[in-house]
């Protein structure tokens, strides 16, 4: 190849294996800078002093030719672009094991499945049995990795008693399915349940092959003694039972979850527990009312889990839903308690916004609307739902206080922001315009029963509307 495309190819490929390798470098932490510096300094992994030399180079800066790299690590000698091509491959690949070694570093489980293996296979018995041992101790996670892990094991044992010509691996084929069969239970449950909420999410059916027969089996098999398993299986009931099925499910999730909360993973709580607060919420959504309080419930178990909360950050989001629904149950006391303890399991930069906003929520549920107007203007519209939500609550504010004019100003301007901002999706659209809509309708309705009953009605019926029992008080107010 040669001519102009030839140039251009050099180009575009030189700028690509610099592009990955920076990519690369970008990633590290401080200390993983430093812990990266002392990996190549390592006879055991680098013998190469210009790998070091080309890294600190790259690292100093954001874009630099190869043409100049070459010269600043070799000196005024001809250029050599295969050199430079094999030094970027390397420390490429350095950067890739580096970080393989320090994710394989966090995860006990897959280190000790490592060493099982080579004190096996170098037949290393004292040694081995003691690894053994200690590993049979942290086997009773219930986790669909653990099972897999497991299984891992009780293979490698069984491979190291075959050698041994011992009569013990004649007796490990038990082990070895039932850990197996935890592991493929478990997962295929879970996946079902994940592929059930995304075939809601994209209207696209998924298939999850045996899934009848593999819940036939583990009903008439007791779970195969598995907590996991068997919440799997409730949550994939409340999945896709009818409404008393599902009640019936959810409750048998919640019974398990708390009963064995202690061994199971907090991964797996976490997941378990968003099953469960969705359940709820589509209740709610379904005019369930009384669902309210069980989401209610649900979320004071999860905030007083000790494991949960060490392990993780509140989301805004979650924040503002937990204060909003103790609001509507007129919780008022114990949602202030809960902003002024909670407010620093969000993540630091969320905390300033998320206090402001929530305490405006506060205030206006109390009807202190002038608090509500002074928190508002302090709130950061850095993010979309904020501006949204904060400009629902102002408009409920001038409803509310009867500040006619304010209301037609600050609708006027709600439904310009709605129309000029391209980031709000399709739903989000449809549910603020018609709260918008239905709102100006009560307000011109005044008091004429007859225009009120028929926008119950319309609202009744109506989907996609955004603070549907707003408008109904306000329409039972004025009635």
């Amino acid at each position: 190849m040669s001519g102009p495309y030839f140039w251009l190819f050099t180009k575009i490929s030189e700028k690509m294996t610099t592009l990955k390798v920076k990519e690369l470098i970008d990633v590290l932490s401080p200390n993983e800078v430093r812990s990266f510096r002392l990996y190549l300094k390592s006879p055991l992994y680098n013998s190469s002093e210009s790998l070091s030399n080309l890294f600190e180079l790259l690292l100093g800066t954001e874009s630099i030719s190869k043409n100049v790299l070459f010269v600043r690590m070799f000196g005024e000698v001809p250029y050599n672009d295969k050199k430079m091509r094999y030094l970027f491959s390397d420390l490429t690949s350095h950067l890739e094991k580096f970080l393989s070694l320090l994710e394989f570093e966090k995860d006990s489980e897959e280190e000790s499945l490592y060493r099982q293996k080579s004190l096996s296979e170098r037949n290393v018995k004292k040694a081995y049995s003691f690894t053994m041992i200690k590993s049979s101790a942290k086997e009773n996670s219930e986790k669909a990795r653990s099972f897999m892990n497991k299984y891992r094991s009780e293979e490698i044992a069984h491979l190291f008693n075959a050698r041994q010509h011992s009569r013990l691996a004649q007796l490990n084929y038990t082990g070895l399915l039932k850990s197996l069969d935890q592991f493929y239970f478990v997962r295929k449950l879970q996946l079902q349940c994940e592929l059930i909420n995304l075939k809601n999410v994209l209207n696209k059916q998924f298939e999850v092959i045996l899934i009848d027969p593999i819940c036939e089996y583990l009903v008439s098999n007791s779970f195969l003694s598995s907590p996991l398993i068997e919440v799997y299986y409730y949550i994939l009931i409340s999945l896709k039972g009818n409404k008393e099925e599902s009640f019936d499910a959810y409750e048998k999730i919640i019974s398990i979850t708390n009963e064995f909360r202690n061994k199971l993973a907090v991964e797996d709580l976490n997941n378990i527990y968003q099953y469960a607060k969705n359940f709820c919420i589509r209740r709610i959504n379904s005019g369930e009312d009384n669902f309210r309080l069980i989401l209610f419930d649900l979320y004071k178990s999860i905030l007083k889990n000790k494991r949960l909360m060490k392990h993780d950050h509140l989301s805004p989001w979650e924040f503002k839903n937990i204060v909003t629904l103790g609001l509507r149950l007129k919780e008022d006391e114990w949602v202030k308690d809960f902003i002024s303890r909670f407010i620093n399991f969000l993540p630091p930069h969320e905390r300033k916004n998320a206090l402001t906003y929530n305490t405006a929520m506060l205030y206006y549920f109390k009807k202190n609307y002038k608090f509500v107007l002074k928190y508002l203007q302090e709130v950061e519209f850095t993010d979309l739902y904020y501006q949204l939500d904060s400009k629902s609550i102002l408009l409920k504010v001038y409803f509310e206080t009867d500040e006619q004019e304010a209301l037609l100003h600050h609708i006027a301007a709600f439904k310009i922001f709605l129309l000029r901002n391209k980031n709000i999706s399709a739903y989000q659209l449809s549910i603020y315009k018609n709260f918008i809509k239905y709102s100006l309708k009560i307000f011109r309705a005044g008091s004429n029963s007859k225009k009120l009953e028929a926008l119950r009605a319309e609202i009744s019926s109506s989907a996609n509307i955004s603070d549907r029992n707003w408008l109904t008080e306000r329409i039972n107010e004025l009635v």
